[in-house]
């Protein structure tokens, strides 16, 4: 895992791998949560097999975490209350946005109908069902990365692959306890 976890950080540097490497790090550690072995070659197949979904996943985060983003940078000077009502709102979007994402290949995964927005649906009804434990995972995930950026050691030992074994699992809970509710 510490392997996958340094060979996604360096399929960003790239960008055009950036978004399937995510991908596989989340289908690789699927497997893992699961108990089923892989082996390295699978990498590249699951590389192969996720660059178009991954880049479909990607496009919408680049409109709209860039139009947040761009807004809270292009603005920053700006004062009044009138722009802090913005920030609140903007800073509310960004939030809610990163946990539809934390939560987005977990479920992709784990569906039969693969669409981009069939998941970021289930992604937000997780959340509903389940807001203070989407916040609590959604600010601990924030925490290690901050962490992670901060000390470069943990992030290329293994902080990302943890986070998406932390999605991983709670999707994976909240499936089966939704399979014995029905």
């Amino acid at each position: 895992m510490i392997l996958l976890n340094i060979l996604w950080v360096v399929l960003q540097v790239p960008i055009v791998t950036g978004p399937p490497a995510t991908a596989v790090l989340y289908a690789i550690t699927r497997k893992v949560h699961d108990e089923e072995t892989w082996e390295m070659q699978d990498l590249w197949l699951e590389m192969r097999r996720l660059f178009w979904p991954a880049w479909r996943w990607a496009l919408p985060n680049l409109l709209v975490g860039g139009a947040l983003v761009w807004n809270f940078y292009a603005f920053q000077a700006a004062t009044g209350w009138a722009w802090g009502g913005l920030r609140l709102v903007w800073g509310t979007l960004l939030l809610l946005w990163f946990l539809l994402n934390f939560f987005y290949w977990p479920f992709w995964l784990a569906q039969a109908e693969k669409s981009v927005w069939v998941t970021y649906a289930n992604s937000g009804r997780f959340l509903l069902r389940h807001p203070w434990s989407g916040l609590l995972l959604g600010a601990t995930a924030v925490l290690v990365l901050a962490l992670s950026v901060r000390l470069v050691l943990p992030l290329s030992a293994g902080a990302v692959c943890w986070l998406a074994l932390v999605g991983v699992t709670a999707v994976s809970h909240s499936l089966a306890h939704a399979k014995h509710e029905v």
